[in-house]
């Protein structure tokens, strides 16, 4: 299969790398959630790897597994090689369906991650969603895939709480505010208002992350994308405790949607 259009380019670059980076870390923990549960698994794949930070984290876990990061970034590929000089990193599509099918004639198990990312598919290469879960649904490269991402069910979509959405006003910038909501709905409405509480913190990387649908699947149809071919091996819908923690410090809100899907997918034997 081809999937050429896979080489993904953001319009925007982040502007300051090193805050991005830096906030992404803090949920390195709950990112790694899948490393017990693919005992069998010998090669590591992390698509959307940034500055590889996740992988260098699961070496040092699995010191003997086969780490391979790709990023559509040549910067993030730069910090990450910098980072990291035991791991593999490319930015170059080709090169890593060449490493994965290298190591697959060796019977490796190979598990491919995907943390953080499908919210940025859809924004940035919204002409090539089907590709990307072509290449991620194929059971000819992978034996499992572990998923984490921003993810709300459909009930998010229903009347704000209005304490909430008054707490959000008198605290927070009245012009970025206003910014959202022109670009995003009325914060009246709950889907708005969950996703500004996903965003808000990113201050110093406003003008590019406010832009980022970062829930434009809800749980349910996710869940239905996914073929028969891939059986589901563990799953979480959850609140991610940072968030709902910054949440509360931040507004005195407690956010009780769920906004965070772990998952694992496991091939079916054929």
């Amino acid at each position: 299969m081809n999937y050429k259009n896979l080489n993904l380019k953001k319009i925007d670059n982040v502007k300051n790398i090193v805050a991005y980076n830096n906030e992404m870390r803090k949920a390195l923990i709950d990112k790694i959630f899948f490393l017990d549960k693919v005992g069998d698994t010998n090669v590591f794949i992390d698509y959307g790897c940034a500055d590889g930070s996740m992988l260098k984290l699961a070496s040092s876990i699995i010191p003997n597994a086969i780490y391979v990061g790709y990023d559509f970034s040549n910067e993030m590929i730069l910090s990450a090689e910098k980072n990291n000089k035991s791991i593999r990193f490319t930015s170059n599509f080709d090169e890593l369906l060449k490493i994965i099918n290298e190591n697959k004639p060796d019977g490796n198990k190979i598990c491919l991650s995907i943390m953080s990312l499908i919210h940025e598919v859809y924004h940035y290469g919204s002409k090539r969603i089907k590709e990307f879960w072509d290449f991620v649904f194929n059971p000819d490269l992978f034996d499992y895939i572990a998923i984490r991402d921003m993810c709300v069910s459909r009930a998010t979509s229903r009347h704000s709480d209005p304490i909430s959405v008054m707490k959000i006003r008198m605290n927070y910038d009245k012009d970025m505010v206003a910014q959202w909501e022109a670009n995003w709905g009325s914060l009246t409405e709950n889907w708005s208002l969950v996703h500004f509480l996903l965003t808000y913190r990113y201050i110093e990387t406003w003008d590019r992350e406010f832009r980022e649908n970062y829930l434009p699947l809800n749980m349910e149809d996710f869940l239905a994308i996914i073929p028969n071919m891939w059986e589901p091996i563990y799953i979480e819908h959850y609140t991610l405790p940072f968030i709902r923690q910054q949440v509360m410090d931040d507004f005195g809100i407690d956010l009780q949607d769920r906004t965070h899907i772990k998952l694992i997918l496991k091939r079916k034997k054929q």
